[in-house]
């Protein structure tokens, strides 16, 4: 493959990282489209040792093997391990020295800024280098992220190859970046309406409908119930959610999505559900404040959420919840308007979820 000048000096910085690395993590940055993941490859297949790919969710690492990173997995997968069942027979986890991580010679994670300080530092103790990429024209982490985005980046590909400068999606996250309004270029793959304009049919036909505000996210995550014809107060068989807390224990990560399984019989005022990640993967049992759905997560006492799950419903997910995770074909309804001092990043990171097709209601 023919590099582009930029690109080249990219692997040959990370090439003398390898021979000779003065830290333990090399940071290599870029724009959607800077060709990242098809360098990180490159990286792999002539690293000369075992390379493990990993990423915060399940759905990043599912994204990742669609890109050609064999058998990329979470970063939970990669180093922690099932210990123990708990009193109701659910897999515990813990960090684990026989984990896949103690294998690899190298590790590469994509969407770093996703990773916090707890896993971050678990992952290091194994001693491997890091590779990690980023993008630094997305959002700032939400908060507990951002381990590996404190430092500047070792190498900054700021150049869009051109095979991605095609794609509609890339060129429209690039007018958003260089201060241009977006404008459709293309009818099919990225389609431009007004909220007038956008249908039911549309909804819920996306694999992921994204906004701004928790007010919205709320709202349109109601009336999405309605269509599907869910109408029950807690989640019911076949309905989708979003992990709202990390628990390595139990191997769930904030924003991680999930699908239920099979609705228990409630045990208080708690949800008792089944759940299974969205990318595939093992069933955990959950359980959750009725009053995370009915009137939200944030309203329930500290007290009550240290003792349980914390989940909402996924149907609609916030910009910043996204963070990590992309899907084929995503409805974005702008809002940028809501965030004054971040409203390109808001966008350009919105924009850039989707794989495969998006519309943009504005």
């Amino acid at each position: 493959m023919r590099w582009s000048p930029q690109q080249d000096a990219a692997l040959k910085a990370v090439d003398r990282w390898l021979k000779a690395p003065g830290s333990q993590v090399f940071r290599l940055f870029g724009y959607a489209g800077a060709g990242k993941t098809t360098l990180a490859r490159h990286i792999a297949e002539n690293a000369g040792g075992e390379v493990a790919f990993a990423a915060f969710t399940g759905k990043a690492a599912h994204v990742m093997r669609q890109k050609g990173c064999a058998g990329a997995s979470t970063i939970h997968a990669l180093i922690y391990r099932p210990t123990d069942q708990s009193e109701e027979g659910e897999l515990m986890f813990s960090l684990r020295r026989d984990a896949p991580a103690s294998k690899a010679d190298l590790v590469i994670i994509d969407e770093c800024s996703m990773v916090d300080a707890e896993l971050g530092r678990d992952l290091l103790s194994f001693g491997k280098p890091v590779l990690v990429l980023g993008d630094p024209a997305q959002l700032p982490p939400v908060k507990g992220g951002g381990f590996f985005t404190e430092a500047e980046p070792d190498f900054m590909l700021t150049e869009i190859h051109r095979q991605a400068a095609d794609n509609p999606i890339i060129r429209m996250s690039m007018d958003i970046r260089e201060g241009r309004e977006p404008e459709e270029a293309d009818g099919d793959r990225v389609r431009l309406l007004s909220r007038r304009e956008i249908g039911p049919e549309m909804i819920l036909a996306a694999d992921q409908v994204l906004v701004g505000t928790n007010r919205t996210r709320r709202r349109y995550n109601e009336r999405i119930r309605e269509l599907r014809g869910f109408s029950g107060a807690a989640p019911e068989a076949g309905e989708k959610l979003v992990c709202l807390r990390n628990n390595k224990q139990k191997g769930l990560l904030n924003g991680g999505i999930w699908s239920v399984r099979e609705q228990k019989p409630p045990r208080g005022d708690r949800a008792r559900l089944v759940v299974e990640p969205e990318d595939g993967g093992k069933a955990v049992r959950i359980s959750v404040p009725l009053q995370c759905f009915t009137e939200g997560p944030e309203t329930v006492p500290f007290e009550v959420r240290r003792s349980a799950d914390e989940f909402d419903f996924g149907y609609a997910l916030t910009v910043h919840k996204s963070q990590g995770s992309q899907w084929d074909n995503v409805v974005l309804f702008d809002e940028s308007y809501a965030f004054q001092d971040a409203r390109a990043r808001w966008l350009y990171t919105g924009i850039t979820r989707a794989a495969e097709r998006l519309t943009l209601v504005r």
